[in-house]
């Protein structure tokens, strides 16, 4: 144990050790002559952590399982009529909702959504296209003057009802009975809209700008609109009625306009996405090149930025010293910045911060001169690293698509656990029930209450059943399954750990690629020939359960970060402030601690990929290993974080500023071919340039994350290699002559000429 740990033990007692604290922070790794590498000679690690990621994984196929064959996605996506039946499922042909009476949705305001609006609602064939008010049509029934613009007989305006089961007021079983009587006994709608379907949702076309649109011109309705207690409908009470019923499904206009255009240059998007996966191969590969003129460009810039900055407010305390006499001597404090700027104090303060700090960065650049040349040298060398390895380029095509596919499969899966629920039907008194349905003066609290109370009241019924006098049994809402929150959750935390797992994976395969090319002493003639797919099957054959150890304390730290998010979500509207405030600090904790984790878990992922050792030792002797090193692990890192923010900043904006001027007609004007090829009449010409863009940043992501993770895979081998090596022939150093240079450090020169004499036989 303690030759594998290279951590002395000392005796205690009857066979009893403890590690020496001492040489646990202090002690380096002694020198191994046999390491060329990456150890082949390994063993499976972590075992319980990969059974039970294998067990919570069958456990999430086996409530997968159930949520498919119980649920019914059409539950969540497809309308439901008042009677628990699904337009075009239970109801064949009839794929449209309509609703009687829009202005009981306007009167619930949100709580709509919760409760659900009781008004009537039937499945239909196609939805309305034409106004129609009973009251009209009553007094035409009955003998009295028919108000409308045009006058129809009878059987005319009973067709144009809209009743129960979808069905019109000609249907023998209601023939019996009069308009009026059709309409108060809530058997069929009181009025109709033209109106437009909305993700199923028959909506009239007084809502305006839906989606930025103007659906119809129509804003005011006739008097004779009423409702069954013949109280009269304004425009503006459905429009708030529809707007309710709306309010999530506003979008869809838009994008329907954004399809619209995604279809009309799809050419130019497919073009600007392969030419993004060029331009972010090429600038990979030019980095080798351009990264130290990158880093020096900045640092100068970055230097003579505070130059210029101590050297204005100097130039302005002099001109404003003599000015400013009489504001000096009657100072006052106030809100209005621009007073501030004529005092000469004020100047002389900005130019004494401005000058410290001109003078502390220039000693920190003087001062971490040789780490910053080492960090600059480690971008270069990762650069030749891929040069050689082109392959790591291309892997993380693998996880996106097993990410894509965990994400697919958990929207799927979340769809089916919310369907689980039965309709929740409610004997509904016509009268009362909709007298006291007002939320729009409520609080959220308040309405919450309120629809509890209701809920608790109404009495469960059967719409087969015979309904009780005045009143209908009707569909409110799908109720929550008993064990649905926690499928639910657990599908949530297997999102996350699966999502995790795929992450891990791909960084301890490059981590084991890059260590490979690190090690290997001839490079290239050293390098194995498949690094890769090498480093990919030791990582499957040995390593799954540290992979599935670390995604899992992250997937906990996120699962915790969700849970305080819901909870910050529900306690938004209480006046707690003590407790939001110590809600906020938990929230921020668990994000530190969640970027934290994941920086610790980068670095064990890489020592796990050279040495094979398990999770806790890798991350143990991972940390105290950059513990050691804390200065130029902080130089490395930032550095290479500014190098590839440069890059991504330089690729993204390079094909957007392209495009945006070959969209825009600016190069269609001198190029006609370009011209003859820009998509015309489109609805946003920002649609295809915002998807270009979006698709070049991930892409730069993609390839510069490979890059990123090469850095810091590189940079821990060379703290390790200068850790247990010393450059004689026994021990040599294995980092580039670039490195040695920089630290001032060298082979053994007869190590050298050997290694030349090699060269040179091998290539007789």
């Amino acid at each position: 144990l303690s030759g594998t740990l290279s951590v002395p033990y000392k005796t205690m007692g009857k066979g009893r050790c403890c590690k020496d604290d001492e040489a646990e922070y202090n002690k380096v790794r002694d020198h191994d002559k046999d390491f060329k590498g990456p150890i082949e000679n390994r063993s499976c690690t972590d075992i319980v952590c990969c059974l039970l990621f294998v067990a919570c994984v069958i456990l999430l196929l086996l409530i997968a399982t159930v949520a498919f064959i119980r649920g019914d996605y059409r539950r969540v996506i497809y309308p439901t009529d008042s009677n628990g039946q699904i337009c075009g499922r239970d109801v064949q042909n009839r794929t449209r909702l309509v609703f009687f009476d829009l202005t009981v949705c306007a009167r619930m305001g949100l709580a709509a959504v919760q409760l659900g609006c009781p008004t009537p609602q039937v499945c239909v064939a196609s939805c309305p296209t034409r106004m129609w008010a009973w009251l009209p049509a009553h007094l035409a029934e009955t003998g009295g003057d028919l108000n409308g613009p045009v006058k129809t007989t009878i059987a005319a305006e009973r067709e144009k009802m809209v009743c129960l089961g979808g069905r019109n007021a000609m249907e023998p079983e209601y023939q019996s009975l009069s308009i009026r009587d059709l309409v108060q006994n809530h058997l069929c709608a009181p009025y109709t809209l033209p109106s437009v379907s909305m993700l199923g949702r028959c909506l009239p076309k007084l809502l305006k700008g839906v989606g930025g649109r103007v659906v119809s011109s129509m804003t005011t309705l006739p008097n004779n609109v009423t409702s069954a207690n013949n109280r009269s409908i304004g425009a503006d009470t459905v429009r708030r009625g529809t707007n309710t019923m709306a309010r999530f499904i506003k979008v869809y206009s838009y994008l329907q306009a954004l399809f619209e255009d995604v279809v009309q240059s799809w050419q130019w998007i497919v073009g600007g996405c392969l030419l993004a996966v060029a331009v972010s191969l090429l600038w990979v590969l030019l980095l080798r090149y351009l990264a130290k003129p990158i880093v020096i460009l900045s640092i100068v810039l970055f230097v003579l930025l505070f130059a210029a900055a101590t050297a204005f407010t100097v130039y302005k305390y002099i001109i404003l010293r003599g000015q400013s006499d009489s504001l000096e001597k009657n100072t006052k404090l106030t809100f209005d910045f621009g007073y501030y700027l004529h005092l000469s104090r004020t100047w002389l303060f900005l130019a004494i911060v401005s000058g410290s700090l001109f003078i502390i960065v220039l000693f920190l650049l003087i001062w971490l001169r040789r780490r910053i040349c080492i960090a600059i040298a480690l971008i270069s060398h990762t650069s030749h690293c891929l040069g050689h390895m082109m392959s790591c380029l291309v892997f993380p095509l693998l996880p996106f698509v097993l990410q894509f596919g965990v994400l697919v499969f958990f929207i799927i899966t979340a769809i089916h656990i919310s369907s689980l629920g039965d309709p929740v039907m409610r004997q509904i008194d016509n009268e009362t029930f909709l007298a006291d349905l007002n939320f729009t003066s409520l609080s959220t609290e308040e309405a919450k209450q309120k629809i509890n109370d209701l809920l608790t009241h109404l009495i469960p019924c059967n719409p087969n059943s015979t309904n009780v006098a005045g009143s209908m049994c009707r569909f409110l809402k799908y109720g929550d399954d008993a064990f649905g929150p926690y499928m639910q959750l657990f599908n949530i935390f297997m999102f996350f750990w699966l999502f995790n797992f795929v992450d891990a994976l791909c960084e301890m395969t490059l981590a084991g690629a890059f260590a490979s090319y690190y090690f290997a002493f001839k490079k290239p003639d050293d390098i194995p020939a498949t690094p890769l797919l090498s480093s990919f099957w030791r990582c499957i054959r040995y390593h799954m359960g540290s992979i599935a150890f670390g995604s899992l304390i992250i997937s906990i730290v996120q699962l915790i970060r969700v849970m305080l998010e819901y909870l910050d979500h529900k306690l938004k509207d209480t006046q707690n402030p003590v407790g939001q405030f110590f809600l906020k600090c938990l929230k921020c904790c668990f994000w530190c601690l969640e970027k934290c984790l994941k920086f610790l878990n980068r670095n064990a992922y890489i020592l796990i990929a050279i040495y094979g050792r398990n999770f806790c030792s890798a991350a143990r002797d991972s940390f105290f290993l950059i513990l050691r090193n804390i200065v130029r692990v902080a130089v490395v890192d930032k550095v290479a974080d500014f190098v590839l923010f440069i890059s991504k900043l330089v690729i993204v904006c390079t094909i957007g500023v392209l495009f945006f001027f070959t969209f825009d007609g600016t190069i269609g004007n001198r190029l006609a071919f370009i011209d003859s090829l820009t998509p015309k009449d489109l609805n946003y010409n920002l649609v295809p340039l915002l998807l270009i863009m979006v698709f070049t940043y991930f892409c730069a992501c993609l390839f510069l994350s490979v890059y990123n993770m090469g850095v810091d895979t590189m940079f821990l081998c060379f703290l390790e290699d200068l850790e247990r090596n010393d450059g004689s022939a026994e021990k040599p150093y294995f980092m580039p002559e670039s490195l040695m240079g920089i630290l001032g450090k060298k082979n053994d020169p007869l190590l050298v000429k050997q290694d030349e004499k090699d060269v040179a036989e091998a290539a007789v």
